[in-house]
């Protein structure tokens, strides 16, 4: 009778190969992450511009997406000391430009991005507004400028034009 098995000699040649292949394999795994965080944080920002700019011309009024520390708050606040990857809120912007009024209405809120995520802007340092026109105004009037998601050393460019459309544009931090 003939015995049908593994010695422990090709066991232990089996684990340490598949340890050598896991090993090599992890940094290729932490790199999909950082992309993928990427993704989403730029992905969820996008999205807000868009809901921000479709709102603003469909309801006839200016919408605006603003930073805040604490997106749950409750009434919710635009935060001009905090960072855009604390959180943002796009909102019906009737009275104040860029702050949220007893009559505005909140359409969105976006809770903190994961801590490795950095967010930076040009022109749109306080909020993005968008005219009924879907044009879009920073805080200081101008029409056009970036805002800059940075991921672990991955960086992806949200670039707003005098028009209020978007194009994304790759790069390094």
């Amino acid at each position: 009778m003939e015995e049908r098995g593994f010695t422990l000699v090709e066991l232990l040649v089996v684990l340490t190969i598949g340890s050598i292949l896991l090993s090599i394999a992890i940094p290729g795994y932490a790199f999909l992450l950082s992309g993928s965080r990427l993704t989403t944080v730029t992905n969820d920002l996008v999205s807000a511009l868009h809901l921000a700019r479709s709102e603003a011309i469909k309801r006839g009024t200016r919408v605006t997406i603003c930073k805040t520390g604490s997106p749950m708050a409750v009434p919710p606040s635009c935060d001009g000391a905090a960072n855009w990857q604390d959180g943002w809120l796009v909102f019906v912007d009737g009275g104040v430009r860029g702050v949220i009024d007893s009559g505005d209405t909140v359409l969105w809120s976006k809770d903190r991005a994961s801590e490795a995520t950095t967010i930076t802007a040009s022109n749109f340092t306080l909020f993005v507004s968008y005219l009924p026109s879907g044009v879009s105004q920073g805080p200081n009037g101008l029409a056009n400028g970036f805002l800059r998601v940075c991921v672990e050393h991955k960086r992806r460019d949200i670039i707003i034009n005098s028009t209020g459309r978007l194009r994304l544009s790759p790069n390094i931090c």
